[in-house]
């Protein structure tokens, strides 16, 4: 069976945390969390976006989406925490006023 490409993304990201500095417990709890979300509702939601979503955008919002902290985030891509914030802000621009998107705030 052929997996989707976000199915795939979403095991890369757990290899990559799996791999990442971050503390052992929230490695585990957001494996977990990516393990569990929904991948068809995630790719409707690029579908209906107002501008198109790019593959670094996705990835932060599947961090977004499982609740992971800003110092995990760029302890995870190696960025500054503040361009994280800008991502958030950008993505937040891009969906639009979609009630399923509340993390983002």
């Amino acid at each position: 069976m052929k997996q989707n490409p976000t199915q795939l993304l979403i095991q890369k990201m757990a290899q990559s945390i799996s791999k990442s500095l971050i503390e052992n417990e929230r490695k585990t709890d957001y494996i977990t969390s990516l393990m569990s979300l929904n991948t068809s509702v995630l790719e409707e939601t690029y579908a209906l976006s107002e501008r198109r979503i790019t593959n670094l955008d996705v990835k932060y919002l599947i961090c977004f989406i499982i609740d992971m902290e800003v110092k995990d985030i760029s302890l995870l891509f190696n960025v500054e925490p503040a361009s994280i914030r800008t991502a958030r802000y950008r993505i937040r621009k891009k969906i639009g006023k979609g009630n399923m998107f509340k993390f983002l705030i």
